[in-house]
């Protein structure tokens, strides 16, 4: 069998990383021919700080650079395509005229999206939100009637995409064999909340500033790391922050202690995969999350962790870890048993298998 992957971003990208790059290996195992195609190489990476700029001019330069490798890309799939089984789209929406000639190809299409991208992440209501949402609108539903089916991640994102083509729906997943608990409980000093993420959705941590400060009011031994932001400052909280690196994120989720994933209750963050609640529970970490989309799945209440909807309930959840360790060794041992039996790399690359075969044999 052989397989055309066309992905967003490259393996730096957390996206394109756990939804294309981390089955390969899998795939190859199964005897699958596997090449990639990207459209925003790892050198591009930075381009996600333009969602963030205030700089017009920057954002229109990156999305016209960005606009131009798709075409170019979505060429290349055409023209690849007559050598494959199955073409597999990750998240990129194709020009109509690229729509049109892949159709001509008769080769199945599987089409994979782990946000919520048929709505837009940018809140204020710009001339970048607004294209978007145009480009979306018409796009994804394009797509996705081009596809044999589509992979999603929740009921959120199952449901709109359930609208134009078959489903299949794997959350996640994540490498139980690579994210592990580190071997050796250390001892430290402290308590340490994690966050990791990046700039983008940094204001998140803002949702809890304070139950964050109230709590670190009354235990002077705790603190917050930040994985994937620099210079991080929360007003009465001691907080360390420092860029994400792919090498050192599995040592990173290490230092922490609980793991932490404040959301805003909104159409895009519905859509969102929980992978962060994912990597906190492979490494044997207790979470706590707002009750949004897939946490409310993930989150085993009380027993792998909580669900906090208030700042009231953040604080008291919180707190009750802080002053607990076993209660957190517990609830950790628990998150990891929930990873490796529903989420983990090995189950869904069984499941991704199947769909591919699935889509190439209805089209044989």
């Amino acid at each position: 069998m052989r397989v055309l992957f066309l992905t967003q971003y490259g393996v730096l990208a957390a996206s394109s990383r756990t939804r294309v790059f981390q089955y390969l290996p899998l795939l190859a195992q199964r005897g699958y021919q596997c090449r990639v195609l990207t459209v925003l190489p790892d050198r591009a990476i930075g381009g996600s700080q333009v969602l963030v700029t205030r700089d017009r001019w920057r954002k229109l330069g990156y999305y016209l650079w960005a606009t131009g490798r798709t075409l170019a890309v979505g060429l290349q799939l055409w023209w690849l395509a007559p050598r494959f089984d199955l073409l597999f789209v990750q998240k990129v929406i194709l020009p109509r005229p690229i729509r049109f000639l892949l159709r001509r190809r008769r080769r199945p299409v599987l089409f994979d999206f782990d946000d919520a991208i048929f709505t837009s992440e940018i809140r204020q209501p710009n001339w970048l939100a607004r294209w978007k949402q145009r480009r979306n609108r018409t796009g994804l539903p394009a797509m996705l009637r081009l596809a044999a089916a589509a992979v999603v991640e929740n009921d959120y994102t199952q449901d709109y995409a359930a609208r134009f083509t078959a489903v299949v729906r794997i959350t996640g997943p994540i490498d139980t064999e690579t994210y592990r608990p580190a071997p050796d409980s250390v001892p430290r000093d402290g308590v340490v909340l994690g966050w990791i993420g990046s700039a983008t959705t940094l204001p998140y941590l803002e949702l809890i500033a304070t139950p964050l400060r109230r709590l670190c009011t009354r235990h002077p031994e705790v603190r917050l790391l930040v994985i994937g932001a620099t210079g991080v400052q929360l007003a009465s909280v001691p907080v360390r922050s420092r860029p994400w690196r792919l090498e050192e994120e599995l040592a990173a989720l290490r230092e922490f202690d609980i793991g932490l994933m404040p959301l805003p209750d909104d159409p895009w963050t519905r859509g969102k995969g929980g992978y962060k609640l994912l990597q906190y529970m492979a490494v044997g970490l207790p979470v706590v999350a707002s009750p949004v989309g897939i946490n409310t799945e993930i989150v085993a209440e009380g027993e792998s962790g909580f669900l906090a909807g208030s700042e009231a309930e953040w604080e008291d959840r919180l707190e009750r870890l802080v002053l607990d360790p076993q209660e957190r060794r517990r609830m950790g041992e628990r998150g990891r048993q929930i990873v490796e039996s529903r989420y983990s790399l090995a189950g869904a690359a069984t499941t991704l298998a199947a769909a591919i075969q699935r889509a190439a044999g209805d089209a044989r």
